[in-house]
């Protein structure tokens, strides 16, 4: 709990340092381990309590029923799509990266397009995207199909979305399917963001 508080003071005494220093003042260096603090330090922020695990809980309906994950399985996702990002980064170095493995691969780019039907209206560009957030194109991952109807094997709603910086990915958050939405009606695809949350009633943190 101490090491917690200490960290987070860090982290908020060296973004505020960031905020208070011109970046024409830096080198490339400095700038670069800037970035990459703050990048870790976004990292640090989503870790929640070993005793609070977060949850992704992706509502019931069309029929189907809802799926929670854990924060142990979403970082399995991330892990596991890291590892087949790396191995398609090494193929296509030596040109054996097929458009036949593309398509079977369970890691897939993402678009974060306009949602075809969102969910709120307005003018505000929060609610037409997945993550409004993240910019420019990403990748997808799917979580475990937890329907126990479900064909072995079948992807579920769910997905955990990561960008690449510096060669690596970043994980950016977790993105679902309206399950209310009948499959092939306008906007079936869409993704929208699902927030994490703590037990306890403990909000959890913004990715």
């Amino acid at each position: 709990m101490r090491f917690n508080i200490l960290v987070t003071v860090s982290i908020l005494f060296t973004c505020a340092l960031g905020a208070v220093i011109p970046a024409n003042t830096l080198s490339s260096r400095d700038l670069e381990a800037r970035d990459g603090f703050e990048n870790d330090a976004a990292d640090i922020l989503i870790r929640e309590p070993k005793n609070k695990p977060v949850k992704y809980h992706v509502k019931a309906g069309g029929g189907n029923p809802s799926q929670t994950y854990s924060r142990k399985e979403v970082r399995t996702a991330v892990s596991a799509a890291r590892k087949e990002h790396s191995r398609q980064q090494s193929m296509k170095a030596v040109g054996t990266w097929s458009k036949s493995q593309q398509k079977k691969t369970p890691l897939q780019p993402f678009s974060n397009n306009n949602h075809h039907t969102p969910k709120k209206h307005g003018p505000s560009p929060n609610h037409k995207v997945s993550l409004p957030h993240m910019k420019g194109p990403g990748y997808e991952y799917p979580l475990p199909n937890k329907n126990p109807h479900a064909k072995p094997g079948s992807k579920g709603p769910a997905r955990v979305l990561l960008q690449e910086h510096k060669g690596k990915l970043k994980f950016k958050g977790v993105v679902a399917h309206d399950q209310s939405r009948a499959h092939g009606s306008k906007g079936a695809h869409d993704h929208f963001k699902v927030k994490p949350s703590f037990n306890k009633g403990k909000k959890g943190k913004k990715h």
